[in-house]
């Protein structure tokens, strides 16, 4: 079988090149199908990612539980979040567990201030989380680093732009030490200052302003810590709505039915975001269903006048001993071989493109290895499915017949 698929691949080539301008002009129909699908796919891919970027700098991928129960209107219970809460290391194990949860991490709330060198003091909001909670601020940092898994149990500290600032000025915070609660924290990062960072909710939300400290290390230091909140980010791949009602199922195990948590998302924001992605998709897949149906066509009808023109040869095949399934395996072949010539020129063309549109435009496509993958099985399937009815109407003809074909 594999000798004969390569025999037939070869006769398959010599067939296209003796008749190379047909061939040229029959794979452009399934290059240009290519190209259009690729590319399209490799700038959704892009846009996607960038979308999602901007999505998370704004926070609506981002899924808040809080202690006591929402009112009506959706909103917290002021006096709830502000007592003891019930949050322990059980929820954070549970919630991990729950289909799209992308990132977890607990929130400690630390009070005091924050003193630099000569008793210098500020005020700013201090946080306890794990570095999944730091990943989930999208605001660059201006020097050092973020949380490593190897930093959690050490007393070290991520501060903000205005504590930096005003702290120390214009040098370099790495290395010093500042005052939590009567601790010392080794400062291994500093946010950027919001509006240098070009995102929009950096600047809203305060989220340059936070100083992180450890979670691990805060539960060792400090006393009458709490978990005061938990905060996840979701994958996108499962709507709002499942998520919520997963979330709230996991919470309720966790606590014997007792409702006394609150979950705040902006669920229309992650339902757009789907729904945009979905819409996206099956646009592209539109295209792409009509673009290499056309292109299918076009190889399809230049296989059956290959077919014609080579009634004779077929005839001669038969005479001497070929049976229907290789005259069947021969023309299919070659339709196959074909679309997949035409395919990888329509790669080349688009990876050419897709440099350009990232040189001159401010989209950047993504041209990945499934997503080539998936072209050239495109390809493939076309080639296979139009070029059955070729092979099937070769494989019939009657030897007689077909060598008394002028």
């Amino acid at each position: 079988m594999f000798f004969a698929l390569k025999d037939n691949t070869t006769h398959a080539l010599q067939a296209l090149r003796q008749n190379w301008v047909r061939s040229l002009l029959t794979m452009s129909g399934i290059t240009v199908g290519m190209l259009a699908v690729v590319t399209l796919v490799a700038i959704l891919q892009g846009v996607k990612v960038e979308v999602q970027r901007e999505v998370e700098g704004l926070g609506a991928n981002i899924i808040i539980i809080v202690p006591g129960k929402l009112d009506d209107s959706g909103m917290p219970n002021p006096m709830a979040m502000i007592g003891v809460s019930p949050f322990t290391q059980r929820d954070i194990e549970a919630l991990r567990k729950v289909p799209g949860v992308d990132k977890l991490a607990p929130v400690l709330f630390v009070s005091g201030t924050i003193e630099g060198a000569k008793n210098k003091a500020v005020s700013g909001l201090v946080v306890g989380t794990n570095s999944e909670g730091v990943d989930m601020n999208p605001t660059p940092l201006q020097e050092g680093r973020r949380f490593l898994q190897s930093d959690l149990d050490l007393n070290v500290c991520i501060l903000g732009a205005k504590q930096k600032e005003e702290l120390f000025g214009k040098v370099s915070a790495l290395g010093k030490q500042v005052g939590v609660n009567g601790k010392q924290w080794r400062v291994i990062g500093v946010l950027q200052k919001p509006g240098t960072d070009g995102g929009l909710g950096n600047s809203m939300l305060g989220l340059s302003e936070i100083v992180y400290l450890p979670e691990r290390a805060v539960r060792r230091e400090l006393t009458g810590w709490q978990m005061n909140r938990i905060v996840l980010t979701t994958d996108y791949a499962h709507p709002a709505e499942t998520m919520i009602q997963s979330l709230n199922s996991t919470m309720l195990k966790v606590h014997n039915g007792r409702e006394v948590y609150g979950i705040i998302t902006q669920k229309k924001g992650l339902a757009l975001v789907v729904r945009l992605v979905s819409m996206a998709q099956a646009l592209l897949v539109l295209i792409a269903a009509i673009s290499l149906f056309v292109a299918g066509v076009g190889i399809m009808n230049i296989m059956l006048v290959t077919v014609t023109e080579r009634t004779r040869e077929i005839g001669i095949r038969k005479t001497v001993g070929a049976k229907r399934k290789d005259i069947f395996l021969q023309f299919l072949v070659e339709a196959v071989v074909l679309a997949l010539l035409g395919g990888l020129l329509g790669l080349i063309l688009s990876q050419g493109i897709c440099s350009l549109i990232a040189k001159f435009s401010p989209l950047t496509p993504i041209l990945s290895l499934p997503v080539v993958l998936m072209g050239l099985a495109l390809c493939l399937t076309v080639g296979t499915l139009f070029g059955v009815a070729p092979a099937v109407r070769a494989s019939r003809l009657n030897p007689i017949d077909a060598l008394r074909y002028e």
